[in-house]
């Protein structure tokens, strides 16, 4: 007898695991039938390290660079799709700190540093990035489009800087926004204030498929806004050649000296 009731709860256990088996199986067929149709979805853009950043407004700027572009079902959370590209764009509002964006160097106008000069007419100064692995290393990236923007608002020089500092690499717009369309590239320009007095800058031109391509440097100048000198001299570090090139400044009226822009390396302000 008592094999027989045990022999009956057990074909009663094995019901009842099939019952519940076959249960989940009706529910997944139930969701299957009634899945997502993905009606709502977003593109999302995973920027690679490092992204460039550009100042559009007082409220945005815009990210730029290499990324991951997926769309992504805003109902269900699929990833629909997954693209790997080598430029993609997004405007994003600024990352405000005390009236500073810390991914642009936009400033609040209230928040203006007293050692900032006012830009002349027609000039217009665009504020770095500090490079997070390279200390003191500053680096902005212009579109074309960002100078064809600065060119249609009848700005003829914009000049890269620092918040703080004594040097600003001064770009001829309409010169410079001819040689990125002509050469289907963005400028990208680095710029670095040392200890010992001497400066590094680097100026190149960018393609979207990342290739680099020397600039023509009529049109790319330093401007250096420090005491005047009677005579002032600007040196390149020796290069691969041994040789020091040297160029003499000229003292503008509106409290700066500036020279050209010879090619990528360390300067050394020579009195």
């Amino acid at each position: 007898m008592k094999k027989l009731l045990a022999f009956a709860l057990l074909m009663l256990m094995f019901s009842a695991l099939y019952c519940v088996a076959e249960a989940e199986e009706m529910n997944v067929a139930t969701q299957t039938d009634l899945s997502c149709l993905h009606v709502n979805t977003k593109e999302i853009i995973f920027f690679f390290d490092s992204p460039a950043y550009t100042s559009v407004s007082a409220t945005s700027h815009k990210v730029y660079g290499p990324a991951t572009v997926q769309v992504v079902c805003l109902d269900c959370g699929e990833i629909l799709s997954e693209e790997t590209v080598d430029y993609a764009e997004e405007f994003r509002p600024h990352s405000m700190k005390k009236g500073q964006c810390a991914l642009c160097g936009y400033r609040e106008k209230n928040q203006m540093s007293q050692e900032q000069r006012k830009d002349d007419p027609g000039e217009r100064t665009l504020f770095a990035q500090e490079d997070t692995e390279i200390d003191g290393l500053l680096f902005l990236t212009l579109s074309r489009e960002d100078l064809a923007a600065l060119n249609n608002s009848n700005v003829t020089t914009a000049l890269i800087r620092g918040n703080s500092g004594n040097v600003a690499i001064a770009l001829e717009v309409k010169k410079v926004l001819t040689q990125t369309w002509e050469a289907e590239a963005d400028i990208y320009l680095e710029l670095a204030e040392r200890e010992d007095g001497s400066f590094f800058a680097a100026v190149n031109l960018v393609s979207r498929s990342g290739e680099e391509i020397d600039p023509d440097r009529e049109g790319i100048n330093l401007r250096f806004y420090r005491e005047a000198y009677a005579d002032v001299r600007v040196s390149l570090a020796p290069v691969s050649n041994g040789t020091i090139v040297e160029t003499k400044g000229v003292w503008d009226e509106h409290g700066y000296w500036s020279v050209q822009y010879q090619e990528e390396g360390t300067y050394f302000i020579l009195q």
